[in-house]
């Protein structure tokens, strides 16, 4: 197997494990996702320090700053998505939060009028039947299941716009400059809303700070950190169909870890989805990647 894809599939496998440490984690969504980015971009400043700071001279203060972008868009996925893990199950959430590739090539043609194939409708078609029968099976579980999935959905908006922005300026970054300027402004930004939300950002258990730890190390540093490396190599809309390996991962662990058992609706709407996502790529020439 080509080693640029074993480095995305390391990837899938890093931010599959989110999900259940989030919910171990049990501590408010906006203090995980502050945590989770704050420890990431101090993981990066000793490497940034030796490997990046050399760089500092070919980038203008204005190439930089504009990094704060996606940087946002980082801090609005993470809140969106963590905070739906409070009110829906890891299956529907990571499978809802992983519909990007049906995101990216609309955001791609309604901002930057990048066309994409009529053929796409199809399985935009498909993949929002998954999403009915996702919204379906909670609705036995009261009407938080249902906001959950809409703030997965969400999610999944603010970070097909992070893939598409990274796959258009990653290229002038070096991966460890990249992801030291976006894992720290998502960082400021994150502490800012804290803030100003009042949210209680210390005095937690060990065990609390060991799960912000493992969050941050596996799928941030790990998970994310190969995305973005990927991104100089495929395109944004392959990397997106990549993440769709999240929800299956996802699912694994939150079946050892948290005796999660997703109900049957909501596996043939992640099968939809899945499969509506598959023929998407498919029209983007990505089916053979």
């Amino acid at each position: 197997m080509n080693s640029k894809i074993l480095v995305v599939l390391l990837g899938m496998i890093a931010v599959g494990i989110a999900s259940p440490l989030i919910r171990l984690a049990n501590a408010p969504p906006i203090v995980t996702a502050t945590y989770r980015m704050t420890l990431s971009a101090l993981m990066v400043l000793p490497v940034f320090l030796v490997y990046g700071l050399k760089e500092i001279k070919r980038y203008t203060l204005k190439e930089i700053l504009f990094l704060a972008i996606p940087g946002l868009l980082l801090s609005v996925h993470f809140i969106l998505w963590i905070t739906s893990l409070s009110y829906t199950t890891v299956l529907s959430s990571t499978v809802l939060v992983t519909t990007n590739p049906i995101f990216v090539p609309i955001f791609s043609y309604l901002f930057f009028k990048e066309r994409t194939k009529k053929g796409l409708i199809l399985g935009i078609c498909i993949a929002f039947l998954g999403s009915v029968a996702i919204a379906l099976a909670s609705r036995d579980k009261g009407v938080g299941s249902n906001f959950g999935n809409l703030l997965a959905l969400l999610g999944a908006m603010a970070v097909s716009m992070y893939l598409i922005l990274t796959r258009k300026i990653r290229a002038k970054f070096s991966l460890i400059s990249y992801i030291f300027f976006v894992y720290s402004f998502s960082s400021v930004i994150l502490i800012i809303v804290s803030i100003i939300t009042r949210q209680k950002l210390f005095a937690y258990d060990k065990i609390t700070y060991t799960y912000f730890f493992l969050i941050a190390l596996l799928p941030q540093i790990i998970g994310h950190t190969s995305y973005n490396w990927a991104l100089k190599y495929f395109s944004a809309p392959f990397i997106a169909v990549s993440i769709l390996g999240e929800p299956i991962f996802a699912s694994l662990f939150a079946f050892l870890l948290l005796k999660e058992k997703p109900a049957s609706l909501e596996i043939l709407g992640a099968v939809l989805i899945m499969f509506g996502i598959y023929l998407s790529a498919k029209q983007e020439g990505l089916s053979n990647i």
